[in-house]
């Protein structure tokens, strides 16, 4: 059985086994596990526009130098205590419908280009900001500031800039407990969807979960610094931007391990082996860029939601759109049911035959459509 909401892990994770070799062979697929790819077209509202990052046929490699500025671009926004926010606005630019993405970890603004097709059929601006520590966006300035309500705080700095007067959150993985900190801290919130979304690891543990992340998880909570060394060096020596940046080729030999990454399973696997090459690219890139300033922005916000998030469940007064994959081997089923059991008002669709990642992409679109039924217009200032 589970603990009431807000205490406290009861023990280390039992009997997990696996060693840091395992943590570092998982290390290169980290990014892609906790996202969706975007199918050729139908369930993702492919508006069937042109991709604007071209295969090149006549190049070494499948990208060229000439793409990457574009791959890796975005804006930042300085807040009032000196930090910068990278930020990225994908989908119907054109939009008063405004939602955030809290995608998962690790993982960039980069990764709402992933779901840009699915905002724009959806008619949605859809808003992606960089974690604390994450892309362009600098670390909190102390141990204290890491924390969900900061990210909230960081976020409201950037729609009052955008002069967004209500919007609604999608969130997926490890990017739930963001989108929810969002709807309990911010009233101009509307919806919420949280498609295979994790619990209050603090309270619910992570035993259903595999092998890998229960032992990141692990390593999150009790050693956050050994974590950060293990996943550095992995990014120093793998999981480079700047290797990426510097030879176009080393970025598609990784695009090539997302494909046979021992992660994917069952479901997960059938749907990334016929996964469009360039959306696999921009997982990938969303992926270095997370790791633009290092590992520990990452590993931060990895300790931050196995803690205690901060608010309890029960106190969330928004409507919760809740999504998840029958055949989710990432993310256990019971996770949702535990949030449906919490949260007060929810609605929640059991996708038959559906795993983590193919959830995610095939249901982003209906998700969108879900938060923003009754959001209120947001009428574009004039620059």
């Amino acid at each position: 059985g589970r603990g009431n909401e807000g205490e406290s892990l009861n023990g280390p994770i039992a009997k997990m086994g696996g060693s840091a070799a395992a943590v570092l062979s998982f290390l290169p697929s980290l990014g892609p596990a906790t996202v969706a790819p975007l199918p050729s077209g139908g369930a993702e509202g492919d508006d069937g526009a042109p991709s604007c990052f071209p295969y090149h046929p006549d190049s070494p490699s499948k990208t060229s130098p000439a793409d990457l500025p574009t791959l890796f671009s975005g804006c930042a926004l300085r807040l009032t205590d000196g930090r910068n926010l990278g930020y990225i606005i994908v989908g119907d630019l054109n939009s008063d419908r405004v939602v955030v993405l809290c995608n998962g970890n690790p993982g960039s603004r980069l990764e709402a280009r992933v779901h840009g097709n699915a905002a724009y059929a959806a008619g949605v601006r859809l808003v992606c900001v960089d974690r604390q520590g994450v892309g362009l966006s600098d670390p909190v300035k102390t141990e204290e500031q890491n924390t969900l309500k900061q990210f909230v705080s960081d976020v409201g700095e950037l729609l009052d800039h955008l002069c967004v007067d209500r919007y609604s959150v999608v969130g997926y993985s490890t990017g739930g407990p963001a989108a929810l900190a969002l709807s309990k801290y911010d009233e101009r919130v509307s919806r919420v969807g949280l498609l295979a979304s994790v619990a209050p690891l603090a309270v619910f543990g992570t035993n259903d979960m595999p092998l890998e992340a229960r032992f990141m998880f692990f390593l999150s909570k009790r050693a956050p610094g050994l974590l950060t060394a293990l996943v550095s060096n992995r990014v120093g020596n793998h999981l480079s931007r700047n290797k990426a940046i510097a030879d176009p080729s080393h970025l598609d030999r990784l695009i090539e391990e997302f494909s046979v990454s021992r992660v994917w399973q069952g479901t997960d696997k059938e749907f990334v082996d016929n996964v469009d090459w360039t959306k696999r690219r921009l997982f990938m890139v969303s992926t270095l860029e997370a790791f633009r300033q290092g590992a520990k922005g990452c590993t931060d916000y990895g300790s931050l939601i196995t803690d205690h998030w901060g608010f309890l469940l029960a106190t969330i007064d928004k409507p919760v759109h809740l999504y998840h994959g029958t055949k989710d081997d990432t993310v256990p089923i019971q996770m949702t049911e535990y949030l449906e059991s919490r949260l007060q008002h929810t609605e929640t669709r059991f996708i038959q035959g559906q795993g983590h990642l193919s959830l995610i992409c095939r249901y982003m679109g209906q998700a969108l459509k879900d938060v923003t039924t009754d959001l209120d217009c947001n009428p574009q200032v004039a620059l």
